[in-house]
C-alpha cells in the first residue's frame, strides 16, 4: 500500500538533485552507477525520507486494508507478527457498538489522537521533503 506512494514521492525528489552534481561526479570518472548512489542519494536522502514518513502517515489513517491485513484480533500479544488491531480499525469496528457517553468519548478521543498522529507525522515529512528541495534550488 505504502510502495508506490513512496516511489513517486522518491523519483520527485531525486529529480530534484541539481544536475550539476549529477555532471560533476561523472567528469571526475565515475560511472552513471556510481554518481547515482554515491552522489545522487546521498543528497537526496532527507527528501526519500520524508517520502517514508509521509507513506507512512497516509498507511495510519488507512482503515480497512490494515484492519484486514493486520488481522483485526482485539488482543495484546507479545509476537510482532501476531494478529492486531488499528487505532482506525477500534475506531470502524466498535463505533456502532458503543452505548454509553464514556465509551463513544473513549472513540472520539481515539480519533483525535490518530488526527494528531497523522498531522505531526505529515509535518516532519513535509520539513524533509522542503528542506531537499531548497538544498537542491540552492535557496537554502
Amino acid at each position: 500500500m505504502v510502495i508506490p506512494y513512496i516511489i513517486s514521492v522518491s523519483r520527485e525528489v531525486l529529480l530534484s538533485v541539481p544536475r550539476d552534481q549529477r555532471e560533476a561526479a561523472l567528469s571526475l570518472g565515475a560511472t552513471r552507477w556510481e554518481s547515482t548512489w554515491k552522489v545522487v542519494v546521498p543528497f537526496a536522502r532527507t527528501g526519500i525520507f520524508g517520502s517514508i514518513f509521509l507513506a507512512l502517515a497516509r498507511a495510519l489513517g488507512e482503515t480497512m486494508a490494515v484492519t484486514m491485513v493486520i488481522g483485526n484480533t482485539p488482543v495484546i500479544s507479545t509476537s510482532l507478527f501476531s494478529p492486531g488491531y488499528s487505532i482506525a480499525a477500534v475506531i470502524a469496528n466498535e463505533f456502532t457498538e458503543a452505548t454509553g457517553d464514556l465509551y463513544t468519548q473513549s472513540l472520539i478521543e481515539l480519533g483525535l489522537v490518530l488526527f494528531l498522529l497523522t498531522f505531526i507525522l505529515n509535518g516532519v515529512a513535509r520539513l524533509l521533503i522542503v528542506a531537499t528541495s531548497q538544498r537542491g534550488s540552492g535557496l537554502g
